[in-house]
């Protein structure tokens, strides 16, 4: 069964439990909320809000990074909250994007990123994790200070709780992130919107890779982030969903340059518009250099945008794919509070009520 999260606009404590209530009563599986202190409420204090604020609702960060939690206050925070919520907690991470932006840094190396994911996963597990001496090195080493007994070795001690460990999923929208998450993770979400081509070959690749590895593949979860805007004027619908369909494609060129599986040049070169063209300052909006940057083409091959008929028939393609989950990013950043309003009308009303297959979800 294919599950439908959806994303929150994490900006109050109010907001934040309207949209955790509204998103249970609708049917989706679950929210997550995005770690980046700069530009929204603390990703954890709002999903404890959220928590608190529904009963069945599943919660996850979307996602978190290796810079600015260490492995130990990530681990920590998602196995508290994992007790809070009665195990309905998913653990999003990634390399950063706007954390790190703002901060003036770009994301995290591959090798730093597998050596979190190691040592995050060992957290989980309630395992002890040796001393990050790479990350800390700039710091004296405890036994600097002369006591008779100290640490040697990092675990988080009340581990294990009364629930199951927390799931780690990476978010990657290319193959050596996505091979990282087969062996490491416990799920991966997909960055490349809903291209049913490049979704099919990441599907395969991180069955190879897990298969190679020797790991159960139905122990791990596939899913994909899709920029969802329902309007009755297609024109429209792509004007609107046109930030976010910048915000995820870019993912693709970010740092590496190599040529992509399944992307054609002219798709290639229209992901590099949204890559030099963006506007961090401006982030995912749709009033921006890089929505303005975006063609029609590129938007229809990566997000869901146009009449409810339309976005039904597009995300059931979708589910046929074999996803375990189906993320909703449909928060329209930049948009007037009349076109958020109709967006959620048509989104909640006339679309997953006709993709859902939760039980009890509206039809």
């Amino acid at each position: 069964m294919t599950e439908f999260w959806t994303s929150a606009w994490n900006a109050r404590a109010d907001e934040i439990i309207r949209q955790a209530r509204q998103a249970q009563d609708a049917g989706f599986d679950g929210m997550f909320i995005t770690d980046s202190q700069n530009l929204w409420l603390e990703c954890w204090v709002a999903l404890t809000v959220a928590a608190t604020a529904t009963t069945t609702l599943k919660l996850g960060t979307a996602v978190t990074n290796p810079v600015t939690r260490h492995a130990a206050v990530n681990a920590d925070a998602a196995a508290s909250l994992q007790e809070v919520s009665g195990g309905r907690v998913v653990l999003g991470v990634g390399r950063g994007d706007s954390a790190l932006a703002y901060l003036g840094r770009a994301p995290a190396p591959l090798r730093r990123f597998e050596r979190y994911l190691t040592q995050l996963q060992g957290y989980l597990r309630g395992e002890e994790v040796s001393f990050d001496d790479e990350d800390l090195k700039d710091l004296p080493k405890l036994d600097t200070l002369g006591y008779e007994t100290a640490p040697s070795g990092s675990r988080i001690r009340w581990l294990p709780g009364t629930q199951p460990k927390v799931p780690v999923d990476v978010a990657g929208s290319g193959p050596k992130v996505l091979r990282l998450a087969a062996r490491h993770a416990d799920g991966v979400t997909f960055g490349v919107g809903a291209d049913v081509t490049r979704l099919r070959a990441m599907l395969e690749l991180t069955k190879a890779e897990r298969a190679g590895a020797g790991l159960a593949d139905h122990e791990f979860t596939r899913s994909a982030l899709i920029t969802v805007v329902p309007h009755r004027d297609r024109a429209q619908a792509r004007k609107l969903a046109a930030g976010g369909v910048a915000l995820a494609g870019r993912w693709s060129v970010m740092q590496s340059r190599a040529r992509l599986a399944g992307v054609d040049d002219r798709t290639r070169e229209q992901l590099e518009a949204a890559r030099t063209s963006y506007d961090m300052t401006h982030h995912g909006e749709n009033r921006s250099s890089h929505a303005a940057a975006m063609s029609d083409e590129l938007i229809d091959r990566f997000a869901v945008a146009g009449p409810p008929e339309y976005c039904v028939r597009r995300l059931t393609e979708l589910k046929a794919l074999g996803l375990d989950r189906i993320i909703f990013a449909t928060r329209i950043r930049g948009a007037s509070e009349d076109e958020q309003a109709e967006a959620e009308h048509l989104l909640l009303d006339e679309v997953l009520p006709h993709v859902s297959e939760r039980e009890g979800a509206p039809r």
